[in-house]
């Protein structure tokens, strides 16, 4: 029954993440062509403060929904959930405001960090600030309306947000707005799609059943949520682009332009599907470990399968074709984030061996075990960026990334199995997934010498076909797979597996 459930909400996450994913290279190529590499680079910069801002402004509510409304289903509790989230949000309001003002009054020092214009820095910082409490409500938004499962509406409004963003974009470019046009258009959007969404919020809430029971209390939520500010604090540090930050400062900011695109690009190839079925995951995980704990280590190896089956054949693909592409896509003065970004797409893969691992201890109610993971993570990178930025420029902040992501997967894998000696990598079929996509991954031989956009598309087919082959060889999709596959109602599921 989980399953189902989850197999629809999941569908319909995939659409809308899709239509994102097809709208965010599409407006990126606009941003980075009509901005130029400083400008870029000060967006880049600006956007890693803001995600920062946002981690403590969301206060860890976006995880307290994933996990308190799927039990509250199964256990009751709903009225006391619901005061609690009341009580959260008012809180979330305080803190947005006090960081915004402690921006405007830390203008001038940021200005003078990052080497910048005083008054026009200040006026990004607040702006971006500002804004923020848009970008958390449609975080809350989202999840809540996952946890519940119910996402047609939120796809079908997130995919007319992505047509209005493009056109608010399209059009603030145009009249010169620059980064204030970009913030602005990424706000408005925000902001249009959580009043398009409450209705179903308000739906939502009236049919469920507002019970009495002894549900979540706004202690036990904050004692689950608080954990998550540090290690969303820690994990924009281990996992987002905190390096610009400091190629802002000891580099430039044509620098810092360069890594966030050579990072963002993979990341966001390589998470369009994976970030939209987290939060679905999760919510089913959760129900299924409130009724039977006995079965987590069961879902974590699901899980595991699921990501690599999606995400190493976009990683081989990416360090085939990216190369090329990017100056292509992006113009000239990109060149230089060309290679990285190849290599971020083998980084970004192997990252993911840990994700189902630290899922698995937020299940448990351990947030304060990855909290302390990724305290020892960000150390580990913060002293690497400030020993080969200064030194190495754009490259010495590639390697930082690179070495911790191996670290994680090692020091989640030992970590995770002491609270449930069940949970453990499926080392072999990861291996063979990454087998089956290591000829297309060779194609970036061909595509280093025939680089022309004909060549390019042409080579892309040759890699799509050379996946298929390898999936249907190392026979990736065995008995269980296929199972799984089927219990999803996804459109054309049977044709699916009989294809693999």
């Amino acid at each position: 029954m989980i399953i189902e459930k989850a197999g629809r909400a999941m569908s319909w996450s995939i659409v809308a993440k899709v239509a994102r994913f097809l709208a965010m290279p599409l407006s990126y190529i606009l941003i980075v062509r009509t901005l130029g590499d400083h400008d870029w680079g000060v967006l880049n910069v600006l956007r890693t403060i803001t995600a920062f801002a946002l981690v403590l402004v969301l206060l860890g509510g976006e995880k307290a929904v994933l996990r308190y409304i799927p039990e509250v289903s199964v256990k009751g509790g709903m009225r006391a959930l619901l005061s609690a989230m009341a009580r959260l949000a008012v809180l979330q309001t305080i803190l947005w405001a006090l960081l915004t003002l402690a921006g405007y009054l830390a203008g001038d020092w940021l200005a003078s960090l990052f080497h910048q214009d005083a008054s026009i820095f200040r006026k990004y910082v607040v702006i971006a600030l500002g804004l923020v409490l848009f970008e958390a409500g449609m975080t809350l938004t989202m999840n809540v309306l996952q946890s519940w499962y119910e996402t047609k509406r939120l796809a079908i409004v997130m995919i007319a947000g992505n047509i209005i963003y493009l056109i608010m974009l399209i059009l603030f470019m145009k009249i010169g707005l620059g980064i204030t046009g970009v913030l602005a258009a990424g706000g408005a959007v925000n902001l249009i799609m959580i009043l398009l969404l409450i209705p179903e919020l308000i739906d939502l809430t009236r049919k469920s059943v507002i019970d009495d029971e002894a549900g979540p209390g706004t202690g036990r939520i904050l004692r689950y949520s608080l954990p998550f500010i540090a290690t969303g604090i820690l994990n924009q540090i281990v996992w987002r682009h905190s390096e610009v930050l400091f190629l802002g400062h000891f580099s430039g900011m044509e620098a810092a332009g360069h890594f966030g695109l050579a990072y963002r690009i993979p990341q966001m190839a390589l998470e369009f599907i994976p970030l939209s079925i987290w939060p679905i995951v999760m919510a089913g995980i959760s129900e299924s470990y409130a009724r039977d704990p006995g079965k987590l280590s069961e879902s974590v190896d699901l899980y595991f399968r699921l990501l690599f089956l999606l995400v190493v054949p976009v990683a081989a693909m990416g360090f085939a074709f990216s190369g090329p592409l990017v100056p292509i896509l992006f113009g000239a003065g990109m060149a230089p984030a060309a290679e990285m970004t190849r290599l971020f797409f083998v980084v970004f893969s192997y990252s993911f061996l840990y994700t189902p691992l630290s899922m698995a201890l937020y299940v448990m109610e351990k947030s304060w075990v990855n909290m302390l993971v990724f305290a020892a993570l960000a150390v580990i990178n913060i002293g690497l960026d400030l020993a080969f930025i200064p030194r190495f420029g754009l490259w010495g902040a590639f390697f930082p990334v690179a070495a911790v992501m191996l670290v994680a997967v090692a020091v989640f894998s030992t970590v995770a199995r002491r609270f449930d000696s069940g949970l453990s990598i499926p080392a072999g079929f990861i291996a063979r997934c990454y087998l089956a996509s290591l000829p297309t991954a060779l194609l970036g031989i061909s595509a280093s010498r025939w680089d022309s956009p004909i060549a390019l598309a042409a080579q892309m087919l040759i890699g799509v076909i050379l996946l298929l082959a390898g999936v249907k060889f190392l026979r990736l999709f065995g008995e269980r797979e296929k199972a799984l596959v089927m219990r999803l109602p996804i459109p054309l599921k049977e044709k699916i597996v009989s294809i693999l």
